[in-house]
């Protein structure tokens, strides 16, 4: 039989790159796709607990400056609870967020034109402060700083996933990079964990074939910054507030310089007639509710955004080498700002879990974290889901042992402190 050289040749090259194929190693590493608040948290926590490298790749430009203007990095502001803060003070992060944060001095529950209240003081917890509020824009321009300056962080901005595809040991992502005269380069990087980090609506969740359900409350959430008047008393503006109306509850939170970052949820209609009103009508009906003996005149209202209140659970948080975190694995109500504070326990866990492992998409390791992440997730999100339900509850029996709940709060320091620590992410 004679030799086909054109047949040999295609033979000899198959099976050269079978045999590359086979003996290619296993993808190392660990490759994050988003980069707003727990992306960019995320990077830091997973270095600080001794991962060698990290990449981060990030649709949006992130510009140089002092404050991010980004969709990750709005005009929302952020409770940093007391575990939160211990965290970012274990990254070195602390001094950085503090200077350009309130402390948050005490916490006042109350439900309107009911009887009870309760306020939860640093002081009878021990502690300097039970928190700090710190505007998104900063927060965001913190981490991002701390992220450039590791040189174990690979930050991939601006950079589109455009193909996800799954091997044995991990993953291949296909992205592509704009270059300055706006044409788009191909690129392809290879990993052992793939993060999917990248909202609500994630992309590289659904890539990691993992489904979520997605609850529209029907409410909208109008965020302003609110200047304080004069009368103001100073001790009020270290206060978190939290007022339960019948439309559903409104929260004013201390910012630097005599002002409040309000968060007022409620029915669409509701925010669509507040969102339209003129300053001073807005302000006018701000201090209805909220009752002008807590902060006095309010003197000015900040542009007011609205954001639409659509829960969001990832119905499963980790497959073998992809693991889902932030607003991709759960988006919750704003009431109590728990929202990133849980985040932020998720991922210094999730972190601590893999350490400087080099095989960081072990199942195992993935399982085992979301085991341990359980209850407090539970509990969380079903407290942030039906708190603002039941307030709103008008039936005079379940009113009524609603507000003897406040009532015993303020009563016995005991509930108060325990019901402080889990706020403040510091319960075990």
């Amino acid at each position: 039989m004679t030799s086909d050289p054109v047949h040999d040749q295609i033979h000899s090259q198959v099976h050269s790159q079978m045999h590359a194929s086979a003996q290619r190693p296993a993808p190392s590493g660990i490759v994050i796709v988003g980069g707003g608040m727990a992306g960019l948290a995320l990077a830091l926590l997973l270095r600080h607990h001794g991962q060698p490298a990290v990449t981060l790749i990030e649709a949006v430009a992130l510009a140089e400056g002092e404050e991010l203007d980004t969709p990750s990095f709005d005009a929302r502001s952020t409770a940093l609870s007391a575990g939160t803060l211990a965290i970012f003070r274990e990254l070195g992060l602390s001094d950085a967020l503090l200077s350009r944060a309130a402390a948050i001095q005490a916490v006042d529950v109350s439900r309107r034109q009911r009887l009870g209240s309760t306020r939860m003081r640093a002081e009878e917890e021990g502690l300097a402060e039970l928190g700090a509020v710190v505007e998104n824009r900063w927060l965001g321009q913190a981490l991002l700083q701390a992220v450039r300056a590791d040189e174990g962080i690979h930050l991939i901005a601006p950079a589109r996933v455009v193909q996800t595809r799954r091997l044995k040991q991990g993953y291949a992502l296909a992205y592509r990079i704009a270059d300055k005269a706006g044409a788009e380069q191909p690129e392809q990087i290879e990993c052992a964990l793939l993060v999917a980090a990248d909202g609500a609506r994630s992309r590289i969740r659904d890539a990691l074939g993992i489904s979520a359900r997605f609850d529209d409350t029907g409410h909208d959430a109008l965020i302003a910054n609110i200047g304080l008047g004069d009368d103001c008393p100073p001790e009020a503006a270290g206060v978190a507030w939290e007022r339960f109306l019948d439309s559903g509850p409104l929260a004013l939170l201390p910012l630097p310089g005599r002002r409040m970052s309000l968060v007022w949820t409620g029915p669409r209609a509701l925010i669509d007639r507040l969102e339209a009103l003129p300053e001073a009508a807005f302000l006018a009906e701000l201090e209805q509710a909220f009752g002008l003996d807590r902060l006095g005149r309010l003197a000015r209202a900040g542009v007011r955004q609205r954001y639409p209140l659509v829960l969001t659970q990832a119905c499963a948080q980790a497959v073998p080498h992809g693991v889902v975190v932030g607003n991709a694995a759960h988006n919750l109500h704003p009431v109590a700002g728990q929202g990133f504070n849980l985040t932020l326990r998720d991922l210094s866990l999730l972190a601590e879990t893999l350490g400087a492992t080099d095989n960081p998409g072990a199942l195992s390791l993935l399982a085992d974290y979301v085991s341990r992440r359980e209850g407090d997730q539970a509990l969380i999100r079903q407290a942030s889901r039906w708190l603002p339900e039941l307030f709103r509850v008008r039936f005079g029996p379940f009113a009524h042992t609603r507000q003897l709940g406040l009532v015993a709060l303020t009563l016995w320091p005991g509930l108060r402190s325990q019901f402080a620590a889990r706020a403040m992410g510091l319960a075990n």
